[in-house]
């Protein structure tokens, strides 16, 4: 069973902290190791675009591209950006610099904030108004990282978050959850659409073992009940705004699991992606579906352990 031919294939880096947006932040040389564990394990999976995330308990994201690119010879950061923190001349800077200081592309991730804290207040109150302020936003960025591009290197991408706030927000990638196909099917024809864009990302988790019974096993040990965990999703909840995100709340909701592999029953719910819990050969196909409705790349969501990576290397290759 052939494996999707992706353009690209990309994870997320883990946080300084305990967990994703819960707990005290790890000793520096704990951090710096499970970096390095996770670029090394996602790297040997064949994983080389690296995500990295802004949320209020998060490493400033330029600061942690720094250390992605200083522990891994081969991964390329792609770093969250929020029109309101940074004018376009300084991403571009940022973006081009870091390009040149370690020899391969840095790529963006335009973002207008999943919480209401951390978007502005007018931002809360015009919807509309706030997706032309990110696309004009991402303009200039294009036009500044254009102006900044030396002579035969790579260009640095930038990809957005899909959103029901209808607007184009000029991108080369657009980034939706990963969610039933049915539903896949649909808002990949409205972004291609109303963004014009060529590609599509998916974000999902992936738990994949020999058998099926097996997967599901693994799935339970790796994400078991956690009352932590269960609260900050709750405050999490109570404060989002992000329609990728409120769309993941009410497929959990609907079902603990759809398509019989989409699961939505991990602890995060919502604060991370469903994950695609099954044998390679049953993951490949419901990716290989994914494909075939329009889905150029492929984004691997943060995994308890960097270990899970070594399973992934038949659904990936």
């Amino acid at each position: 069973m052939a494996t999707p031919q992706w353009t690209s294939l990309n994870f997320i880096i883990p946080p300084h902290a305990e967990r994703f947006g819960l707990g005290r932040g790890l000793p520096v040389r704990a951090y710096l190791d499970r970096l390095a564990d996770h670029l090394g394990e996602a790297g040997r999976a064949g994983l080389t675009g690296a995500f990295v995330y802004d949320f209020p308990v998060a490493m400033d994201p330029w600061l942690a591209a720094f250390d992605v690119l200083a522990t891994s010879p081969r991964a390329e950061p792609v770093v969250a950006v929020r029109p309101h923190q940074e004018s376009a001349e300084s991403v571009a800077r940022r973006t081009a610099d870091l390009g040149y200081r370690f020899g391969r592309p840095v790529h963006l991730n335009l973002v207008a904030g999943a919480t209401r804290p951390s978007r502005p207040a007018a931002d809360l109150e015009d919807r509309p108004a706030a997706r032309r302020r990110l696309a004009e936003f991402a303009t200039e960025v294009r036009a500044a990282l254009d102006r900044r591009a030396g002579h035969g290197a790579r260009r640095s991408l930038v990809f957005t978050p899909l959103s029901t706030t209808p607007g184009a927000v000029p991108a080369d990638c657009v980034v939706l959850m990963a969610r039933p196909r049915a539903a896949l099917a649909g808002d990949i024809a409205r972004v291609r659409a109303e963004q014009g864009v060529g590609r599509v990302a998916i974000l999902v988790g992936l738990v994949i073992r020999e058998s099926e019974e097996w997967a599901w096993r693994a799935a339970a040990r790796l994400h078991p009940p956690d009352r932590r965990q269960e609260i900050a999703g709750r405050l999490f909840a109570s404060q989002v705004v992000s329609s990728e995100h409120t769309t993941g709340y009410a497929l959990a909701r609907e079902a603990e699991t759809h398509d019989e592999v989409l699961w939505y029953g991990a602890p995060a719910r919502g604060i991370d992606a469903p994950k695609l819990v099954g044998s390679p050969a049953r993951a490949r196909a419901w990716l290989r579906d994914c494909a075939g409705l329009g889905v150029t790349d492929l984004i691997v969501d943060l995994p308890p352990t960097a270990g899970e990576y070594r399973h992934l290397g038949s659904v990936l290759a």
